[in-house]
């Protein structure tokens, strides 16, 4: 009869806890980091030899509470990971490069319009070569390129500058994330295996990965007993007990290099520095393309204005100066009798009509229309990239999230199961109960 109470007891006891599991997946059923949990169950029943010449002992003791696991694959985990970093790769890069594109087209006022404008305004002084005003609205037009590249330059440094501003915050977040790891592994260690607080901290310890390797494309190792290792090129960013510390550097090209405690190694490949660092990197190369577009404005227009003659005979001076980056460039001089619009045989307008040359497939205006489109046709290959990214990355969440993720019918239809499991358990004490006190009462 004791036995019959104590199984009765037991069942009492272990669907109690698991309907308190299932009231956890319930509470939580809106929570992105939680990971649904269920109740093992197991036989009670032990059996042995008290004395090796009697047969075995049996005990009836009914159920009892394995572990509490949770539904997660961690094979899926590992894709999430993976695709969740490259996801965030294409749109930071997305991001940066649109910027990029704005600070080119400078609110419609880039340099090819003004440019085009320059040239036009040179067609039209060749038509009329004595007119002042025309002559002063060529000059004009020459300092509103001068101060297109200007303006230009500058926004491409600012974006260069508020990239590497952006990168150092995702380091800092990066070994934020490192060393909380690092906490959780080692209270990890400290938590038995198959408890409601193991769980619970295998859960911390899935986000604090996702932010990790939504930042650095680093190898996540799992031991049996739930703590990670994480390493990058070769070198641990964390494991029990341990934290490192993550630190950007410039390279030459534009790109960031990753030093781990100092020491070095190599540029991202995939999560949002990487994003950055192929950012910086084409931010660092538009710069350098816009400046060599900028010395070859002065050069040509320097040897245009010297192949002419000045209204008072003498040979075209430059009227362009560049004697460093684009910062530097200016232009010379503010007066119209600079100009060499004439060539040496006397023809008022022969050296301004040599100008369209300039226009040819090597000219500045042609190589800054090709630089456009050059840009346009990488911003839309990464946009395209980053939509496929995006979808593989929904797709692989959503095979996620059907293992692993709260659904509250089937929550329900367990706390349903549960409860008659635990009104059969009472039903059980019950009839003990009843049938002891008949025992007792034939005496």
């Amino acid at each position: 009869m004791s036995d019959l109470l104590s199984i009765g007891r037991s069942g009492l006891m272990a669907y109690a806890r698991s309907m308190e599991t299932v009231s956890h997946n319930i509470a939580n059923a809106e929570n992105p980091d939680y990971v649904r949990r269920s109740t093992l169950l197991g036989d009670a029943t032990v059996s042995g030899k008290l004395n090796p010449l009697y047969s075995s002992h049996t005990g009836l003791n009914g159920v009892r509470v394995v572990s509490v696991t949770r539904a997660s694959d961690e094979f899926l985990e590992s894709q999430v990971r993976q695709t969740g970093a490259s996801r965030v790769r294409t749109e930071t890069q997305v991001s940066w490069m649109e910027r990029i594109e704005t600070n080119l087209n400078n609110a419609g006022s880039n340099v090819g319009t003004r440019l085009n404008s320059f040239f036009s305004r040179g067609e039209e002084l060749a038509a009329a070569p004595f007119d002042e005003a025309l002559r002063l609205t060529f000059l004009s037009g020459m300092e509103a390129v001068v101060d297109s590249f200007g303006r230009t330059a500058r926004n491409l440094q600012l974006t260069s500058e508020q990239i590497a501003q952006t990168a150092n915050l995702e380091a800092l977040t990066l070994n934020s994330a490192l060393q909380n790891l690092n906490e959780l592994n080692l209270n990890i260690t400290r938590t038995p295996v198959g408890s409601d607080a193991h769980a619970g901290l295998l859960d911390s310890r899935d986000a604090m990965l996702a932010v990790i390797t939504e930042k650095l494309d680093a190898t996540v190792t799992l031991a049996g007993n739930g703590t990670a290792t994480v390493t990058y090129d070769g070198q641990t960013l964390a494991t029990v007990n341990f934290a490192a510390t993550v630190t950007l550097a410039t390279n030459a090209d534009g790109s960031l290099g990753v030093l781990v405690n100092g020491n070095a190694a190599r540029s991202p490949s995939n999560g949002s520095l990487a994003g950055l660092s192929r950012a910086s990197a084409t931010a660092t190369a538009r710069s350098a393309e816009l400046e060599a577009l900028a010395r070859q404005f002065v050069d040509d227009v320097n040897a245009w204005n010297a192949n002419g003659v000045t209204d008072a005979g003498a040979a075209g001076a430059p009227l362009l100066t560049m004697t460093g980056g684009i910062s530097t460039m200016a232009v010379t001089t503010a007066a119209i009798g600079d100009l060499a619009l004439a060539t040496a045989d006397g023809t008022p307008n022969g050296n301004l009509l040599t100008l369209p040359a300039m226009r040819t497939a090597d000219g500045v205006e042609t190589r800054w229309n090709n630089f456009m489109a050059g840009h346009a046709t990488a911003l839309a290959s990464i946009r395209s990239e980053s939509a496929a990214a995006a979808a593989l990355d929904t797709s692989t969440r959503a095979q996620r999230n059907s293992v692993s993720m709260v659904e509250l019918d089937r929550e329900a239809a367990d706390l349903i199961r549960l409860q008659q499991a635990y009104e059969a358990s009472a039903r059980v004490i019950q009839i003990a109960r009843e049938t002891l006190q008949s025992i007792l009462s034939i005496f």
